[in-house]
């Protein structure tokens, strides 16, 4: 999923983990230029990961609470430092009151930008909460702290709810959010706060988008796993033949050759010949049952939930199946790179270690 979401900052709560969980990090987000923070959880509760892109943050930890880590972030790319503080909030009230007051301690040691990001496990207002009709003392705390600190609490965009729970989603909350301050909001224009589609957790992701975000273009490359979907070498056929060219043999294989790239390139924006996304669709379809549950009960819960763990299925194999393939005829045919990939991992190994 990191892939996919392509950010440069990513925070877990209640991630239940304690001691070295290096390896974990490596399943998480395979990037060689991962760091981490952690706050580990205490017994079989709470704990937070923060992960960030090494070559854009520069990440220190400055201060780890009970309920809350906070790093401080410097710019490589460009001159800007921030500070991000990923909170897991208990469910007793009282308890609670600690995470507001330990904030609140973390903001009197730096000025400027600052992000909360966390599951504080407590609404604001009535419409934020399923079947709820009044405000409660905890709600009218957290509205509190979020004026205390002058925060600014974004609206969410795509959803009401980030939390459910039950076969009929009975019940329903926001129970996450993104909230910044006012040094943040004028660091950065269009700033949103988007509902992401979940897969296994029973809380929703999270996207905070800051400014103005242009995805760089990406080079042209065959996908191996094209070759098993169907029709694909009539497709390639159909294609070389409709390009008529005229001039020496070099130079028509050449001309052949780049208008081929254009068609595949063109082809792969397409759900058949993007992977990606495929897994995005079905990703799709289950936030929309998501959705569906959240405004009505289905008259037939049991057809929800064969579709909801067909499209889970569906994706975690990877789409169509196709990574499955891949792996299948890598190992027959054997991957005639592998000396150079092996070169290429003994070097930043010596890198490293230096």
């Amino acid at each position: 999923m990191l892939h996919i979401w392509r950010a440069d900052v990513y925070c877990f709560q209640e991630s239940k983990l304690r001691g070295d969980i290096r390896e974990t990090i490596k399943e998480l987000w395979a990037n060689r230029r991962v760091k981490f923070a952690q706050l580990e959880a205490r017994g079989t509760k709470g704990g937070i990961i923060i992960l960030w892109d090494n070559s854009i943050w520069e990440g220190e930890v400055c201060e780890v609470g009970a309920y809350c880590i906070t790093v401080r972030f410097l710019g490589k790319t460009q001159d800007f430092s921030w500070h991000l503080s990923s909170v897991y909030g208990p469910n007793n009230r009282k308890e609670r009151k600690e995470v507001w007051w330990e904030l609140g301690a973390v903001r009197s040691l730096f000025d400027g930008p600052w992000v909360i990001a966390g599951d504080f496990n407590v609404v604001r207002f009535p419409s934020e909460k399923k079947n709820c009709i009044r405000i409660n003392k905890a709600m009218e705390d957290f509205s509190d702290f979020i004026e205390d600190m002058e925060l600014e609490d974004p609206p969410l965009i795509g959803g009401s709810f980030t939390w459910r729970k039950g076969d009929n989603y009975d019940t329903a909350a926001r129970l996450d959010r993104f909230l910044f301050s006012e040094e943040w909001e004028v660091s950065f224009r269009k700033i949103k706060q988007t509902i992401m589609p979940r897969v296994t957790s029973d809380h929703n992701p999270l996207l905070l988008e800051c400014g103005n975000w242009e995805r760089s273009l990406s080079y042209f490359k065959f996908e191996n796993w094209w070759l098993q979907t169907e029709n694909f070498n009539e497709r390639i056929k159909g294609w070389w033949d409709s390009e008529i060219f005229m001039g020496r043999p070099d130079y028509i294989l050449a001309c052949k050759l780049k208008s081929l790239k254009v068609k595949l390139k063109e082809w792969s924006k397409t759900a058949q010949g993007n992977l990606g996304l495929q897994k995005q669709n079905i990703l799709n379809q289950l936030y929309d049952l998501d959705v569906i549950q959240d405004h009505r009960c289905l008259s037939d819960d049991e057809s929800f939930r064969a579709a909801r763990q067909e499209s889970l299925r569906r994706w975690q194999k990877g789409g169509s199946g196709m990574e499955a393939k891949i792996r299948g005829y890598m190992a027959e045919r054997g991957d005639k790179n592998t000396k150079f990939f092996h070169r290429t991992a003994n070097c930043h190994k010596r890198y490293n270690k230096y």
